[in-house]
């Protein structure tokens, strides 16, 4: 998944999902205006977020969990 399918969300009927995608979306151009580029976890994450497979909650928890073992990892 790239920044370009949330464009697809954008336009999906379900109100729900085009807010979900939207706040995502947000979220990852912030990351880009301080030159940074989000993973390809991140991105998977987020569009299970926005297909409603998990919760933000859980995908804050999956997030977290995933950066702190990367840190432990290094």
């Amino acid at each position: 998944m790239n920044i370009e399918q949330f464009n697809e969300y954008l336009k999906h009927v379900d109100t729900s999902k085009q807010e979900i995608a939207n706040n995502w979306k947000t979220a990852i151009g912030l990351q880009a205006v301080d030159g940074l580029h989000v993973s390809e976890f991140l991105l998977d994450i987020a569009k299970r977020n926005i297909d409603g497979e998990i919760t933000i909650d859980e995908a804050i928890a999956l997030v977290d969990d995933h950066y702190k073992q990367k840190n432990k990892d290094s």
